[in-house]
């Protein structure tokens, strides 16, 4: 007998797969408009976490945003959303090549060149998604994380979709083994670094306040000796214009104590997400994320130290 679970996500992916039809079926701008008009709608849907990004934005900017600020960027955040998961079903290899702009490759290059690998570290920002594609073009040996979708039909759907980018999957499972393998093999491995990384991560400051953050990147850059190469994507004004930039290397901090200097490694880190978003805070996926959420056991394991001193 089928589970009702089953059912469900059967239903779920017949939903995605009509969607997806639907959106192939319409001239590329109509499908734009459509797609950045289901976006919006869907911030009338989704009125918990519409609540939560406000209260993100109030945490992160204080009383320099009015309720109507914060509404408008919200807005923009979610046709934005809207947008990128139409570019996500109509996007082809030529398409990449020729609306995104892209900065500073030469640093990912460099990096490259070094023979250990390298580790991309950026925000949910923009389109993000099509970045793979630009890196799929641009690299021989490119990865990127992945967390298996709760609906198995709709997962095989996605890997399925993002195997066009011609970028190495690496699943959550055993990551860092994963992640150890490619780096061996000097391949270009993305993480994207602006989520709450909640028990697995490291109290450190966003915004000035703590958050959990991954200390994953920093310590397999300590261990392996790669670089860690700093980028993001945006929407630029106009139809389907794009733009990736990536920095110079983050330094790690080498004091010679290594706790310490991991910490301080990923608060660089995480200096560089925030001045990304205070750029351009409506395109920022975050602000819909709990990113400050901090169990009772992460803030009593941070409290202790400090205690003890």
């Amino acid at each position: 007998m089928i589970s009702r679970k089953k059912i469900r996500h059967l239903l779920e992916y017949c939903g995605v797969r009509v969607l997806v039809a639907c959106i192939r079926l319409l001239p590329v701008r109509l499908a734009i408009c459509f797609g950045r008009f289901l976006g919006i709608a869907a911030g009338y849907v989704i009125k918990g976490r519409m609540r939560l990004a406000h209260e993100n934005l109030t945490r992160a900017f204080g009383d320099r945003l009015s309720r109507a600020e914060r509404s408008r960027i919200l807005r923009s955040l979610m046709a934005l959303l809207g947008e990128a998961l139409v570019e996500s079903v109509i996007i082809t290899p030529e398409d990449a090549a020729e609306n995104v702009e892209i900065e500073g490759f030469h640093h990912l290059e460099q990096a490259l060149s070094l023979g250990r690998g390298a580790i991309l570290l950026g925000p949910h920002t923009g389109m993000w998604e099509l970045a793979g594609h630009v890196f799929g073009a641009r690299l021989e040996h490119a990865a990127t994380l992945y967390k298996p979708l709760k609906n198995r039909f709709v997962d095989r759907y996605v890997l399925a979709s993002r195997a066009q980018s011609n970028m190495v999957i690496i699943p959550n499972q055993n990551t860092l083994t994963g992640v150890m393998r490619r780096l061996r093999e000097n391949y270009a491995v993305v993480f994207l670094y602006d989520q709450n990384a909640g028990r697995h991560g490291v109290m450190s400051s966003f915004f000035g306040h703590p958050a959990m953050t991954y200390a994953a990147p920093a310590a397999l850059s300590r261990k392996t000796g790669c670089p860690v190469v700093p980028g993001y994507f945006i929407k630029l004004p106009g139809f389907r214009r794009h733009r990736m930039v990536l920095h110079e290397p983050i330094q790690p901090v080498d004091t010679g104590n290594p706790r310490d200097d991991l910490i301080a490694t990923v608060q660089r880190y995480n200096d560089f997400i925030e001045a990304v978003v205070r750029e351009h805070p409506g395109q920022w996926f975050g602000w819909l994320h709990n990113r400050w959420k901090i169990s009772r056991r992460a803030q009593a394991a941070q409290q202790a130290p400090a205690q003890q001193s």
